[in-house]
């Protein structure tokens, strides 16, 4: 049985800096991959999942950073004998400026 796909857009692999601004202050990740709509991201710290975070993402091989709202949908924790721990948290982007959005879609993301 094969499961249907729910991602409204594609995603893009990426290996993006990000500023989460969360209640116990700045924590920095890594977005793994990226949509239009959400994004995954590496982190070795989780904010609070009932908060909405501010996110300045980074984007070095365009000297660019969008800054985003999110909300959290999905997080993990990632361990093994070789790395370190660290979380997956899979967000939702709730509020994008729309010049952001237009360079995400038409210059990143297409």
């Amino acid at each position: 049985m094969r499961i249907k796909e729910r991602r409204e857009y594609s995603r893009a692999e990426v290996e993006w800096p990000v500023n989460i601004s969360a209640a116990q202050g700045l924590i920095q990740g890594k977005i793994k991959n990226m949509s239009l709509g959400g994004a995954y991201i590496h982190l070795q710290e989780l904010p609070d999942m009932d908060e909405n975070l501010d996110l300045s993402i980074e984007i070095p091989e365009h000297h660019y950073a969008v800054f985003a709202n999110a909300e959290t949908v999905r997080f993990e924790v990632n361990a093994s004998e070789e790395t370190p721990v660290y979380y997956g948290l899979g967000v939702r982007l709730k509020d994008i400026p729309e010049d952001d959005f237009e360079f995400f879609s038409t210059t990143v993301l297409r």
